[in-house]
C-alpha cells in the first residue's frame, strides 16, 4: 500500500502508481507467447539447426578447456634420442665423438649429457636447447675413454640427455645398437693401444 491505495497485479494490469492520471498501465510481454510456444512454433530444420550449432559450440568450448588444462607429457615419454654417427679418436687424443638425434613430440628443454655407464665414459657437456614437437636436433658430444674399465654391457644405457618441460625434468636413455657399440669399442682399443 502507499498512501492508502493499493496496487494489484494481474497478469499484465497494474494499477497506476500515485500521481498518475491513467487507471490502468499496460505490462511488458502481455502479448508475446512464452519462449516454448516460439521454439515450436519454429520449423524442425530450423530447431535441428539452433540444437547442432549450439551442440558444436558447447563441445568446441570443452575440447578447448580439456587441451587448455590439459598437463604437459613426461618430458623423457615425449623424447627419443638415438646415435647416428660414432667418429674414431683423431691422432693424439683420448677421447671419441658420439653424434645424437633428438627429436620431441613436445616441447622441451635440452638441458645437458650425462654419462650412463659409470666410470667408463666422462661425457663432455652439450649446450641445452629449446626442442618444439616434430623438430629434431642434433647434437656431438666428446667421450674420454678409461682404458682400464670393460665396454657397458650391451642394451645399457651408454649416455642420457637431460630434458625438462613444465612437468618436470628426466634422462632420455641412450642406448647404442650393437654395430654402434662395436664401432665404440674399436675406438676406445686404438685410443687405450697408445
Amino acid at each position: 500500500m502507499s498512501n492508502g491505495r493499493p496496487r494489484s497485479y494481474s497478469w499484465g494490469v497494474v494499477t497506476a502508481p500515485d500521481g498518475d492520471e491513467r487507471e490502468l498501465v499496460e505490462g511488458f510481454g502481455d502479448d508475446r507467447p512464452l519462449l516454448a510456444e516460439r521454439w515450436r512454433a519454429l520449423s524442425r530444420r530450423v530447431r535441428v539447426t539452433v540444437v547442432g550449432s549450439l551442440c558444436a559450440v558447447l563441445l568446441g568450448v570443452l575440447l578447448g578447456y580439456v587441451v587448455a588444462t590439459r598437463p604437459p607429457p613426461d618430458p623423457v615419454a615425449a623424447t627419443s634420442v638415438r646415435i647416428t654417427a660414432v667418429e674414431m679418436p683423431q691422432r693424439y687424443t683420448l677421447d671419441l665423438g658420439i653424434t645424437l638425434r633428438v627429436a620431441s613430440a613436445a616441447p622441451v628443454t635440452l638441458t645437458g649429457t650425462r654419462q650412463g655407464y659409470d666410470g667408463f665414459l666422462q661425457t663432455l657437456s652439450v649446450p641445452g636447447a629449446a626442442l618444439l614437437p616434430g623438430q629434431v636436433r642434433i647434437l656431438h658430444t666428446r667421450l674420454n675413454a678409461y682404458c682400464q674399465l670393460p665396454l657397458p654391457p650391451q642394451g645399457t644405457p651408454l649416455l642420457f640427455v637431460t630434458v625438462r618441460n613444465a612437468r618436470g625434468e628426466g634422462r632420455a636413455p641412450v642406448v647404442p645398437t650393437a654395430a654402434q657399440l662395436a664401432g665404440i669399442d674399436r675406438a676406445v682399443q686404438q685410443i687405450c693401444r697408445r
